[in-house]
């Protein structure tokens, strides 16, 4: 039998929580790999079954812990940290439009791919104040969804006048992926960016964000809402590109 301390009288199951988290820190219970069922644990701490269920409740809060139905609980894997940077607006880029990467030990990563819908909607009250424009006015909005390791990266909705864009390839799903990112298709469109601003805020994901990109319980999102400028006027707005925390860094140089 195994003797958790519970200094300063800390609930067991915390403790509990404490030891598995060591463990799965140390790697002795591997990325990936189930953690004991509750009957092991159980015998292993000397606790009821409802005194297990809590600590690994903690643990899956803390997202460090996921349970899927018919599998069991295991210590979540540990994916590549995907670097965004200032570079990836450039107007000439041979990566992916959005993405500044760090991929894994080796360099090499894995493939994106990328899922893109293209439809024409009427500017609501939000988009049509970003583009300085009458509500209702046509736009085309671009849903795009990049999936990496196997699983969903991040989701970005963007949007565009539709008189501006009609006819071009960012009107075109198909566009993806591109050599260029859609400032370099602005500009072939001569459109010249002279200004991008981005705003960053945290939140937790709704049920169907967490659905969509597998996110596990505990793990926040960071929600980048950019604009995009070409002197004086916007031509160029993007919605909730939606980033797990886990799995994206923001990096930002700022010169003065």
């Amino acid at each position: 039998m195994r003797l958790v301390p519970t200094p300063h009288r800390q609930p067991r199951y915390r403790a509990i929580a404490d030891e598995l988290r060591r463990r799965i820190a140390a790697g002795a219970i591997p990325a990936g790999a189930l953690i004991p069922s509750e009957g092991a644990l159980t015998a292993e701490f000397s606790v009821a079954r409802g005194t297990i269920r809590e600590a690994i409740n903690v643990l899956r809060s803390e997202g460090l812990i996921v349970t899927e139905h018919g599998r069991g609980s295991y210590a979540r894997p540990n994916l590549p940290v995907r670097r965004l940077g200032h570079d990836r607006y450039r107007a000439k880029q041979s990566d992916s439009p959005l993405l500044n990467e760090m991929d894994g030990p080796d360099g090499l990563g894995e493939a994106d791919r990328t899922e893109v819908s293209c439809r024409e909607v009427p500017a609501g009250p939000e988009v049509s104040a970003l583009f300085g424009v009458a509500p209702g006015t046509m736009m085309l909005e671009r849903r795009m969804l990049v999936s990496r390791y196997g699983l969903p990266q991040h989701l970005t909705m963007s949007y565009y006048l539709l008189e501006v864009v009609a006819g071009t390839a960012l009107a075109e799903p198909a566009w993806e992926p591109s050599p260029s990112g859609y400032v370099a298709q602005l500009e072939s469109l001569g459109i010249t960016v002279t200004a991008i601003r981005e705003a960053v805020r945290a939140r937790m994901p709704t049920v169907a964000e967490a659905g969509l990109l597998r996110i596990p319980a505990g793990v926040p999102l960071l929600v980048v809402t950019r604009q995009t400028r070409s002197h004086e006027r916007t031509v160029e707005a993007a919605f909730s590109t939606i980033l797990p925390a886990d799995r994206f860094e923001l990096e930002y140089e700022i010169k003065i």
